[in-house]
């Protein structure tokens, strides 16, 4: 079925997009505009969809996913794929969809959809930009409240409330968002010997709680003959979940559980951030930026094993508490150029502090009594110091042809301290050009190629626990960023009746792979495992209906991903560790205006990723979702949804296959998880006020 619907629509996507693009269709009055590689759509266009907010609207856009930006080094590296009025909002934890939530549907004039240089550092590297032209609507205030019902019965909610206001020579928005989380996970565990016997038999009950809140706020002014903006985003949260697995021994059903394993998992987590941007205009369409962003990640975990056998008598128990604060703070300036001339050159330079400071204790208790484990690296302190220099360049060649490219330089130092010491100084050059090319309104194509940077989490210089896989991992003081080397070629096709098709292959030389291994210290945790190739295709498409089915409209979004890696351990070719595939979203909306009612459905196909730790290998399936739903605006000045999600259950299943000493070793068994999840039915509702 999967296969099936990423074949056949995208197929007939093409078909049309190639006959309509940058047509007016006889059978559909046109509802958006494209010119200079520029598709606009008005506010009109979003009207039968009823949008609260332009993170709904950027939502409907066709053939667009959105793109909070990606996890690399600094401020600029990580650009997502939508700008508002032109700019990047001065955020990097969830930034991107804060700032569009906040900005009310009716303050949205259009959105610009941005196809080839939407400028070089905004969104570097980025195929398609949605730019979100808004104008000031002081007073304007938004609800939303969402109720769902899990699989076990319980209700979850969310709410949340936004607030535009003016305060002098001030325009501020606030957006404040709370919810309960309560979702069941039940499943079994089967285990195996070397020889395939089976062993043990595990139930088990997973119930866990979400409980978040979130503040963000922007503030924006004139000053010094610019523009100031301030950025604030606060966001407390705890998750807290009781796992408890009865076993039976050999698999035998036939009497009382001989084992229990309960398991607790406790974190507390506050996330705080703060960014302030000036923009001013200079003379002859030049423009300069400043901007400073810090950002803070403070979390408390505490872990529980106890275990029983026969139950009711306690064996042993372990108990482990980890707390890891982290900051970071950015300081960039860029200075460029826009206008309708044809080249328009960028300068800027960045300067990044970023500190993680962990601790982790584990204690053991048992009938030989009780022991603390000494891991190592269990407590360090890690510090990055990085500055970077880039020039950039747009050159429009003609009108149909045109060139992005520039180059940035980055020396950094990161230094360990605490249980390990280490101090590692880097030096890396980061060019990247772009050949863009629009044959007729409508159709682009693209060529390019970029050289990027990871950026590391420092979490895996510090030795964790979890107590779920019964895993612990040592810290590695010794690690680099990895690098990633990037030949990319894209189709945009496009009609002005929603219709749309973008293409994407690619293939990356990675250097530096950060995999598990066992490390010089003896113990097993993530190193720079060696190099590694990834290729695939990202496909994502708009197909309207009309006139056989009015109203209607099928997206998919596809990505399908392989790769090759020399195993460190085996010596064997494998797949790179964690990567999913394959991604495929398929959705059917029929947008009934005159009733005021929309429906439709959506799948989502399995996802399967293998992961590769020093002693384990690990498959993972994340099985097929359908969802249905229908909303109506019916009610003067509210929008009603409501969906039924998960229907016939989804599924998860994992098999984990160990060896003893490592994957080189011999093979000691294995293990099957199996767990599923109930359908949710969610009712949201919303509204202006």
């Amino acid at each position: 079925m999967s296969r099936k619907i990423f074949i056949i629509s995208p197929a007939l996507m093409l078909a049309f997009c190639v006959a309509n693009a940058g047509l007016p269709s006889a059978q559909a009055q046109p509802v958006s505009t494209i010119e200079d590689g520029v598709q606009s759509y008005p506010r009109a266009y979003f009207e039968q969809y009823h949008p609260q907010t332009a993170l709904d609207m950027i939502d409907r856009l066709p053939g667009f996913t959105l793109d909070a930006g990606e996890d690399l080094r600094g401020f600029g590296a990580g650009a997502g794929n939508v700008l508002i009025n032109g700019e990047r909002p001065s955020s990097k934890t969830g930034g991107i969809e804060d700032a569009l939530s906040r900005v009310p549907a009716d303050a949205v004039t259009r959105i610009d959809l941005i196809r080839g240089s939407a400028g070089a550092s905004e969104t570097a590297g980025q195929a398609i930009v949605a730019n979100v032209i808004r104008t000031t609507t002081s007073g304007s205030s938004r609800w939303e409240a969402q109720l769902k019902r899990a699989a076990h019965g319980r209700i979850n909610a969310e709410a949340e409330l936004s607030l535009s206001r003016s305060f002098g020579a001030w325009e501020t928005s606030t957006e404040l968002d709370a919810m309960i989380n309560r979702q069941p996970l039940d499943g079994t565990r089967i285990s195996r010997d070397a020889a395939g016997a089976l062993s043990l038999i595990e139930f088990e009950s997973r119930p866990g709680t979400v409980r978040r809140i979130t503040i963000s706020a922007e503030a924006k002014r004139d000053a010094a003959g610019g523009v100031l903006t301030l950025n604030g985003r606060f966001n407390p949260e705890t998750f807290y979940t009781e796992t408890e697995r009865f076993g039976f021994d050999g698999g035998m059903l036939d009497g009382a559980p001989e084992a229990r394993r309960f398991i607790i998992f406790d974190r507390s987590l506050i996330q705080a951030e703060f960014g302030a941007d000036w923009s001013r205009p200079l003379a002859n369409d030049w423009s300069v930026k400043l901007l400073s962003l810090s950002s803070f990640d403070n979390r408390d975990i505490e872990q529980g094993v106890f275990s029983e056998r026969p139950v009711g008598a306690e064996t042993s128990n372990s108990r482990s508490v980890t707390s890891q604060n982290s900051f970071e703070t950015v300081l960039r300036a860029v200075a460029g150029r826009s206008g309708e001339g044809r080249l328009k050159p960028e300068f800027g330079a960045e300067f990044a502090y970023n500190r993680l400071d962990s601790a982790l204790s584990l204690r053991v208790e048992d009938a030989s009594g009780i022991s603390n484990i000494a891991l190592p690296a269990a407590n360090v302190l890690v510090e990055e110091l990085r500055g970077e220099i880039f020039a950039n360049v747009i050159w429009k060649a003609t009108n149909k042809l045109s060139v992005e490219t520039g180059v940035g330089a980055e020396l950094s130092e990161i230094t360990v301290s605490g249980d390990a010491d280490s101090t590692q100084s880097f030096f890396f050059v980061k060019p990247f050009a772009t050949l863009i090319y629009d044959p007729r309104p409508g159709i682009q194509l693209r060529l390019g190629a970029r050289r990027t940077v990871g950026q590391l989490d420092f979490r895996d210089f510090a030795a964790s626990e979890s107590a779920a896989s019964n895993r612990v991992t040592a810290g590695n003081p010794e690690l680099g960023p990895d690098q990633t080397t990037r030949l990319s070629f894209s189709t945009d096709l496009r009609s002005d009746t929603r219709g749309a098709l973008n293409v994407e292959v690619f293939h990356e030389w990675r250097s530096d792979v950060l995999e598990h291994i066992v490390l010089p210290s003896g113990g097993q945790g993530t190193a720079n495992a060696g190099s590694a190739r990834v290729w695939g295709v990202k496909t994502n498409g708009s197909l309207p209906l009309s006139p056989v089915i009015p109203g209607g409209l099928i997206e998919v979004e596809a990505e399908f991903l392989d790769s090759t890696f020399a195993d460190p351990i085996t010596g064997e070719r494998r797949v790179v560790s964690s990567i999913d595939s394959p991604n495929i979203f398929a959705q059917f909306r029929q947008d009934l205006i005159e009733h005021r009612v929309a429906w439709g459905f959506s799948y989502r196909a399995q996802t399967d990723s293998l992961f590769f730790f020093a002693d384990e290998e690990s498959f993972a399936g994340d099985g097929r979702r359908w969802a249905v739903f229908a909303e109506t605006t019916r009610i003067p000045g509210v929008k009603t949804n409501l969906e039924f999600a998960g229907i016939g259950k989804q599924n998860f299943f994992r098999n984990r296959r160990f060896f003893d000493p490592d994957r080189s070793g011999i093979f000691t068994g294995s293990q099957n998880i199996s767990r599923e999840r109930g359908m949710q039915v969610t009712l949201t509702m919303s509204g202006r006020f």
